[in-house]
């Protein structure tokens, strides 16, 4: 049963994504169906407008967006406090250390692998070299984990950057494609220099859409890191002294 639950844990963040993924794919189908009479009159789907009028550079933009999703839930997953630094192994931790029983000590830290037990444990293995040693491989250890975290959530930043340049990228293509055909037929057909008018727009507004939530969301799950990593400090900071209340 155990080891079920923690097999759910662990992907748990690819299921909200592929809940969130299905979610959007089933509100787009909806739409379109909805709007395919309209359609017939000149009014586009959400479907038509993203793949049909928007172009090439829509399917890397609507790539994005889904990657985005996955990385958003995998960050509010990763950055909870109950994940990085459980309160019960903090006190089971502590309630070894206070009886002197190091040999559980070792146990706790490797049966449950988080930011904590991972930091404190490497402190714990050299302590008898010393306070000074102790204090350094902790440090060194924390900065670890924090660019590692800090890394995972950096994704959301680069994609917030890449769908702009590629909405971008799209408008430049509508635009050479419309002076194009301006040269090439005249200002005659319209519906032609429309359309690629239209796709250099559409492509902007999708990276646009794509980049403005995800960038906001990795400035909050920025601020949520640094925060954690302060209460971990702090944790560790509560089993150090109480391994050197014992005589450590």
């Amino acid at each position: 049963m155990m080891t079920c639950m923690r097999l759910a844990r662990k992907h748990l963040t690819a299921l909200y994504s592929i809940m969130l993924c299905v979610t959007a794919v089933a509100l787009w189908a909806a739409d379109t169906n909805v709007t395919a009479e309209a359609s017939q009159s000149g009014i586009y789907s959400v479907f038509d407008l993203i793949f049909v009028k928007g172009g090439l550079f829509m399917y890397p933009i609507t790539l994005l967006l889904f990657a985005g999703i996955y990385l958003i839930v995998d960050g509010f997953l990763l950055c909870r406090k109950s994940k990085a630094a459980p309160q019960d192994v903090l006190e089971k931790l502590k309630a070894a250390i206070a009886t002197k029983n190091y040999d559980e000590v070792t146990k706790i830290c490797d049966d449950y692998k988080c930011i904590l037990t991972r930091v404190f444990s490497a402190g714990f293995r050299v302590r008898h070299r010393g306070h000074a040693a102790v204090e350094e491989t902790l440090a060194e250890h924390g900065a670890r984990e924090g660019m590692a975290v800090r890394g995972r959530i950096s994704y959301l930043n680069t994609i917030s950057v890449v769908a702009p340049m590629l909405g971008l990228l799209g408008t430049v293509s509508g635009m050479i494609k419309a002076f194009a055909n301006v040269a090439t037929m005249g200002m005659g057909k319209t519906s032609e220099l429309s359309n690629n008018i239209s796709e250099a727009l559409i492509t902007t507004y999708g990276g646009l859409i794509v980049a403005i939530p995800v960038f906001a969301v990795y400035m909050h799950l920025r601020n949520k890191v640094n925060d954690l990593i302060v209460i971990v400090q702090d944790d560790i900071g509560d089993l150090v002294d109480t391994l050197r209340a014992q005589g450590e």
